[in-house]
């Protein structure tokens, strides 16, 4: 039989857990993600516990946002979870259960979910979004992921693709924090009233899709992408802002039509923590 891993996607928003046997997930659960550092390693310990349901496994993996030291297994910061800046969160994993642990940025646990199970099988050179809260980056190059010197290459969020600087980066673009600005509630509720027919809704998903285009045909022109997968919650809302994003995007990359790669929308569910199971 083969063996049993867990994979452990932290958000800033809820921990993911799954319990996976090769391709196949065995079972899920989810919390809120607590917002001290004691309550957050209980909370994680339980979690666990809660998933393996007493079941032997072999390993954990560990996906969570921000800057990352893989080789240590240590968070060196996280936008969203600041009590986690500093913690060696592999140390304390081995610790508790005695299993091999390994940790990665979110982003790249997307990328190597969607890689192992998803959209990008088979495919060597693949370029991912995440659009959430902030907007996440990964890529492969031939098969590996790209760390860059000091393991922070993929933060396409950061990338600026408007003047100012301060106001025109992709995550503030593509994100979240692009619908907030608006004052009609968050992404979900543009997103429904945009749904429903409501013009001034739909235009503010075309303009964030135009943004998202510029993105998109900058790392076209970079990196030669296969594919270009999109996840994360705002990638819920496709159907408002994809026409718009793949119109920009034709406009300012240096191919022509027939070899501009495609755009896909994840639809495999756990993808960071399955992601994270392939760490190990």
């Amino acid at each position: 039989m083969r063996k049993a891993y867990i994979g452990l996607d932290i958000g800033g928003t809820k921990i993911e857990a799954v319990l996976a046997r090769a391709n196949r997930v065995l079972r899920s659960e989810e919390v809120r993600t607590p917002r001290n550092k004691q309550a957050f390693a209980k909370g994680l310990f339980r979690l666990v516990e809660k998933v393996s349901h007493g079941e032997k496994f072999h390993g954990i993996g560990l996906s969570c946002a921000g800057w990352i030291d893989r080789k240590e297994g240590i968070i060196l910061s996280s936008p969203n979870i600041k009590f986690l800046h500093g913690m060696e969160l592999v140390k304390i994993i081995r610790e508790k259960f005695r299993v091999h642990a390994a940790l990665e940025n979110d982003a790249n646990c997307f990328l190597r979910g969607e890689h192992a199970f998803g959209a990008a099988r088979g495919k060597k050179n693949v370029v991912a979004f995440t659009l959430g809260t902030g907007v996440g980056g990964a890529i492969m190059i031939e098969n590996k992921l790209l760390h860059g010197t000091r393991a922070s290459a993929g933060e396409l969020g950061h990338m600026t693709i408007a003047y100012p600087a301060s106001v025109g980066t992709v995550e503030s673009l593509a994100s979240s924090h692009f619908f907030e600005k608006f004052k009609l509630g968050g992404a979900l509720d543009i997103q429904r009233a945009a749904e429903a027919g409501n013009k001034k809704a739909k235009a503010i998903y075309a303009a964030m899709g135009r943004y998202l285009g510029v993105a998109m045909a900058n790392v076209v022109n970079i990196f030669d992408p296969e594919l270009i997968i999109l996840g994360g919650g705002i990638s819920r809302g496709y159907k408002l802002f994809l026409p718009s994003a793949l119109a920009e995007m034709k406009k300012h990359t240096l191919s022509s039509l027939r070899f501009l790669p495609p755009v896909r929308v994840s639809k495999l569910k756990h993808a960071g923590a399955l992601g994270a199971t392939t760490l190990l």
